[in-house]
């Protein structure tokens, strides 16, 4: 099967193609990121055509809903200035997305359906690391993924989305997904956190904020403690509960993605501040999130980077260090030092 290590260890030249676009690029001269959190998906899951989305460069106001009127999806449900638009087709979201990848140096690891994320991986192999839920799309059976996994076909089990499907993490429909990864050594990022607002009447019906909670993961853990997981979203915005599980499982890391482009840069720098200033600064990872809208990566990189209360240290240990350590890479493949 393919190492992760072995997907990083070539920088110097990216040669990308896709259907009718190619190019051929030098990977610019910055210290390279790790996105924990990025999505192959097309421009259809998002709306026809996608809403324009508020991003944390600029004020975002959440107004209230007046239910004679119906619900805007995903980022209309925000308020600002300067809204940016999805891309026009699903050629152009592969292919902005992998500019920026390219310009900011970026590894991402990229969720999809198995077909999407094949396509994306072979645009830019250099860039995406190949990521599979097991609990939406086309859902397999675990004798399945074990196939999957040891042909190369997938490297991370991700994005697990149970929230939306109303489920908690420790169902146990779950448990031969997490025994099948313990046993096989493959990391889990799991959706714990906000989803779009009024997430329930826009397409999720099953959709639970109650099952933000971190603490619905601990069975899990207790269950498998071997089981390498990160919580995408934190748990956000229940930071005080993420504090406890971090401390009580010390295998446990977090991302910050999407947090870092669509809540209130204020509000998600207060999060942010609470985790670092309580000793967690090793195990957050960056992430973005990104979906039909390639320009909020750029925004995610901005909202650390302008950070003023993380040291330098500390913004490198989250846009690469801790992400290296937690998928386990080649410490001789781009160290950081």
């Amino acid at each position: 099967m393919t190492s992760l290590s072995q997907l990083f260890l070539s920088r110097s030249l990216i040669l990308v193609f896709s259907g009718c676009f190619a190019w051929s690029q030098t990977v610019p001269e910055r210290a390279p990121i790790i996105d924990m959190h990025l999505h192959a998906h097309t421009l259809k899951m998002y709306g026809t055509p996608p809403p324009a989305i508020c991003t944390n460069d600029q004020e975002i106001i959440f107004p209230a809903w007046d239910q004679r009127r119906s619900l805007p999806l995903a980022g209309g449900s925000k308020e600002c200035r300067a809204p940016i638009s999805a891309a026009n087709t699903d050629d152009e979201l592969l292919r902005d997305t992998l500019a920026l990848l390219n310009k900011y140096d970026i590894r991402a690891v990229t969720t999809g359906s198995l077909e999407q994320v094949t396509k994306w991986r072979a645009a830019a192999p250099d860039h995406i690391i190949p990521a599979v839920p097991f609990d939406d799309y086309e859902k397999r059976d675990p004798d399945t993924y074990r196939r999957l996994f040891k042909d190369g076909k997938f490297a991370i089990f991700a994005e697990i989305s149970s929230q939306y499907s109303g489920l908690s993490p420790a169902d146990e429909s779950l448990q031969p997904y997490f025994a099948l990864a313990e046993e096989l050594d493959i990391p889990i990022g799991i959706h714990m956190g906000e989803g779009p607002a009024g997430a329930a009447y826009v397409g999720m019906p099953k959709y639970r904020a109650r099952l933000t909670s971190p603490f619905l993961l601990e069975e899990v853990l207790i269950r498998h403690p071997r089981l390498r997981v990160y919580v995408m979203h934190y748990g956000s915005p229940l930071v005080d509960e993420m504090l406890a599980m971090l401390y009580s499982y010390p295998q446990l890391y977090v991302d910050v993605a999407c947090n870092d482009w669509s809540l209130p840069r204020k509000e998600f720098h207060n999060h942010l501040r609470r985790l670092v200033e309580a000793g967690f600064g090793k195990r957050i990872m960056f992430g973005s999130d990104q979906m039909a809208w390639p320009q909020t990566i750029k925004v995610a990189i901005e909202s650390i980077e302008e950070a003023e209360f993380l040291t330098r240290e500390q913004k490198r240990d989250i846009f690469y260090n801790n992400a290296a350590r937690f998928l386990r890479l080649d410490e001789k493949a781009n160290s950081q030092k």
